[in-house]
């Protein structure tokens, strides 16, 4: 019998929508590591797992809900095994996924559940032991695993020896997001001095051709350096990121550039942001803005922005809806811009984002839960 947790003698229930829920699904795809080319420091755990538990095999194993990818291994090839990834039929590491815990099985080839995956008979895995790794929501990702051709007990020193590197990569796998969201903050800087001088420019032309004088163009620029303001804290690692602000007034700050000509209703209930989640919905607002200044409504005399918001049960609704102007450019899902948002909805502030393209304009819905607005 073995001394660790066990595998179910059959598939458990639900095993099937936990592997494919959303929200474990987004904060794997958030880290970037599927179907990646193989890292040292990856590597190099999984080789440290062979040598503390004796196994002959050492896997970092993904699951989504088609496949699992090892992103890192040690002994599979000398076991025959070249590729990178198997079908779900071939996975040990999806059960550890949908029962979130940690799994040992001694002999796969008479147990209930597992004789008949494919990994027994194609890949030779008849003892395995495995622990949950986590991404940086807390899902979990995937599986770090021992594997070993022939039967055997695991010991609870070879599970706590996993469970220590696993946390090592889990650190690993926090550290490299956070610096891919960094190097992205430092492109987007580079991508608001482009912006600012486009914007600017449009500024300019507009208060000439309205006849307006010096102290209106002067206020509009005013603001809008308000606007780029509060986004300088996300970037000041360590350092205080500003006080609480309403929804109200942060839209008005960031829009309050582009003329209240342009602007048809600014609507919801009170709502007040933390300085993180203010700092976070600014990015992606002031974005949403930008595109619409130089592709949607914000561009043309006729073109109508509105914004309204409210809030059902544990979520905050953001309905920003533009008119008045056929939108092609601001749509297009790979864009720098587009990789942006969905950083700020989506990765920090675990939101959505839905995207309705008209021939007359274009409607965006954003949904955020509540608990993350206060951060």
């Amino acid at each position: 019998m073995a001394t660790v947790p066990s595998f179910p003698t059959a598939e458990p229930e639900g095993h099937r929508a936990e592997l494919g829920r959303t929200e474990r699904l987004a904060d794997l795809k958030q880290t970037g590591l599927m179907d990646t080319v193989p890292e040292e420091v990856y590597d190099r755990a999984v080789r440290l797992a062979r040598q503390i538990t004796g196994a002959p095999v050492g896997l970092l194993s993904l699951v989504n809900d088609q496949k699992q990818f090892f992103k890192a291994q040690s002994g599979l090839d000398e076991a025959g095994v070249e590729e990178r990834e198997t079908p779900l039929s071939h996975s040990f590491c999806q059960y550890v996924v949908s029962s979130r815990t940690s799994l040992a099985v001694v002999d796969a080839t008479v147990h209930p559940l597992l004789a008949g995956n494919g990994a027994v008979a194609d890949m030779g895995v008849v003892a395995y032991l495995g622990v949950p790794v986590h991404g940086p929501g807390g899902e979990v990702l995937g599986s770090f695993c021992a594997i070993d051709s022939e039967a055997h007990e695991w010991s609870q020193e070879q599970l706590k020896a996993l469970e220590d590197i696993a946390g090592i990569v889990e650190s690993e796998i926090r550290l490299h997001q956070a610096l891919a969201e960094r190097q992205l903050l430092v492109e987007e800087l580079n991508h608001r001095v482009k912006n600012l001088f486009t914007v600017v420019s449009g500024m300019v032309r507009l208060s000439h051709s309205n006849g307006e004088d010096a102290s209106e163009l002067e206020a509009r620029l005013q603001a809008l350096a308000k606007a780029h303001n509060l986004l300088a804290p996300i970037i000041e690692a360590g350092k205080p990121v500003g006080d609480r602000i309403s929804l109200r007034d942060l839209l008005t700050t960031l829009l309050t550039p582009y003329g209240a000509q342009h602007i048809t209703a600014l609507d919801g209930p009170e709502v007040v942001l933390g300085p993180r989640a203010s700092t976070s919905l600014s990015l992606a607002l002031h974005e949403l803005a930008t595109n619409a200044a130089k592709y949607g409504a914000l561009v043309a005399a006729e073109g109508r922005l509105s914004v309204r918001w409210g809030v059902e049960g544990d979520a905050l609704n953001i309905l920003w809806e533009e008119t008045g102007r056929a939108t092609t450019e601001q749509g297009k899902p790979e864009g720098f811009g587009t990789r942006l948002i969905s950083m700020a909805i989506e990765g920090q502030l675990d939101g959505t984002l839905h995207t309705d393209l008209r021939p007359e304009g274009m409607t965006r819905r954003i949904t955020l839960p509540r608990q993350r607005l206060a951060e």
